[in-house]
């Protein structure tokens, strides 16, 4: 009996972490096959060729929300992917949301529902702010992309970033293009990574609900996690070929 006490004991341990494992620190980033289209449509990241390392499902029960409250992941939850070629990085979020929250200006967009980018580009971790390569962007369910780095570069557009959003049935899409050169000392090579995280404004009714990827504070550079850059292109198939899993996002 003790012997099989024991076993239990073990297995227990080996397979409690795949039970209740914490949220990853890294997202990896597959290469671009090209032909990315900024528009809030994600039909073109063919993204059912994401492996599990290569996306981010980020809800109540495995992130940190720390203003507010979250119900369940029909009132928020939302699933993150990245790419990136020689010039972009490209962040894509599909995000369930029962209220969508969008009548604040661009200057104010963290006011509405968005998602917040944070980079460090050297992954030197440093201060934030206060250093060029870290820096804050925010997309809202407008598309607005706006900058929030540090007093004299606070809520200003981000020179030739492109920001997309589509409402869905149960939520909407936010699509996102940025260059490479406004994210300082980043070096695109198999296997280089930069600092990074991911935090999400649920606002419900001008209820303010904000959901961190890593940490308990987002701007604490300290608690950041690792965007990867994988050398690996995305693997796709023909796009005539899609119209049926872009037609299954739309309606779910």
């Amino acid at each position: 009996m003790r012997i099989r006490i024991l076993t239990v004991g073990f297995l227990i341990l080996v397979f409690g972490g795949n039970l209740f494992a914490a949220v990853p620190d890294k997202l990896v980033a597959p290469r671009s096959p090209g032909n990315l289209k900024i528009d809030g449509d994600p039909a073109d990241w063919q993204i059912k060729f994401f492996a599990d390392e290569q996306k981010l499902f980020l809800s109540k029960d495995n992130g940190f929300i720390n203003v507010g409250d979250i119900s369940n992941d029909k009132d928020f939850s939302a699933t993150t992917y990245a790419m990136y070629d020689d010039k972009m990085l490209y962040i894509l979020a599909i995000v369930k949301d029962d209220i969508i929250d969008k009548g604040n200006p661009p200057n104010t967009n963290w006011k509405n529902d968005c998602i917040e980018l944070w980079f460090d580009g050297a992954d030197d971790v440093g201060a934030f702010p206060g250093q060029p390569d870290n820096l804050q962007l925010n997309v809202d369910v407008n598309g607005e992309p706006w900058i929030y780095r540090d007093v004299n570069l606070n809520a200003k557009l981000v020179p030739k970033t492109e920001g997309a959003a589509e409402k869905t049935a149960d939520g909407y899409i936010i699509e996102v293009a940025v260059p490479l050169a406004e994210v300082p000392d980043t070096k695109i090579v198999d296997g280089g990574q930069i600092g990074f995280s991911i935090s999400f404004v649920d606002s419900d009714n001008a209820v303010w609900n904000h959901l961190l990827w890593l940490g308990n504070n987002e701007v604490n550079i300290n608690e950041w996690g690792k965007l990867i850059f994988s050398g690996e292109t995305l693997a796709v198939e023909p796009l005539n070929k899609l119209a049926t899993v872009w037609g299954s996002l739309k309606i779910r």
